[in-house]
């Protein structure tokens, strides 16, 4: 089964679809939420470690194995580390675009080149164990020669994804309407930056999905049929 990819503008589905694919193929699904409770899982005591070992380890502690081995061999390693991964890479890996900060609050490991780096790692190792959807941070870019992966875009109309949004996060329609905004210009801003792309050009993917005119299982049927023939 091939590695997927899927990112796309907030409310445009990528929450929704990538479970919704990792169920129907039988595969692991890694979004900021799982890179959140595994970068928690690092600092785990040994009783917590010797007690995972008596049982089937669980995709979060699978995904913190990975980050750890990532971290142990990079610049980032050692002292100076916050709860998450250490040096600002929970930025990359586990914070919305909106919650960004627009520059690093370091410099030398901490700068922005050394995050990049170590963030490509993490994904590079999610990947490499296969059979996984990985859910936005630029995995299309870090992942784009990786052999038998399909990338997958997902766009949508503003008036449907404040919809959602009202929907998901539970605001007021002029509150999401800032909410949507504010990450459009930060998701452009985090692209930019780091892989100096525009991730709403389309060379970037196999795939480019409308949900306005797809509901989100049609949309994940087709995902799902276009990765069977990557096998």
């Amino acid at each position: 089964m091939p590695v997927i990819t899927v990112t796309g503008l907030i409310g445009s589905g990528v929450i929704e679809i990538g479970p919704k694919i990792s169920e129907r193929l039988g595969i692991d699904h890694v979004d900021r939420t799982i890179l959140a409770e595994a970068g928690k899982k690092i600092g785990a005591s040994e009783q917590d470690v010797a007690e995972r070992t008596e049982r089937a380890l669980g995709l979060g502690d699978r995904v913190a194995g990975f980050v750890k081995t990532v971290l142990e061999r990079s610049a980032l390693a050692g002292g100076g580390a916050d709860p998450y991964f250490g040096g600002g890479l929970d930025a990359l890996l586990v914070r919305e675009y909106r919650d960004f900060p627009e520059e690093s609050h370091g410099s030398g490991e901490f700068d922005d080149e050394n995050l990049l780096k170590v963030t490509a790692d993490v994904i590079q190792e999610i990947a490499a164990a296969g059979n996984v959807v990985i859910a936005g941070r630029g995995s299309n870019i870090i992942l784009r020669e990786m052999p038998n992966t399909l990338h997958v875009g997902l766009i949508s109309s503003m008036d449907e994804r404040v919809l959602r949004i009202v929907e998901r996060e539970q605001l007021a329609e002029e509150e999401a309407v800032r909410y949507v905004q504010e990450n459009d210009r930060a998701r452009i801003a985090y692209f930019k930056r780091f892989f100096d792309v525009d991730p709403q050009e389309a060379r970037y993917y196999h795939q480019v999905l409308n949900t306005d005119m797809l509901t989100i299982d049609q949309a994940t049927e087709i995902i799902v049929a276009t990765a069977q023939t990557l096998n």
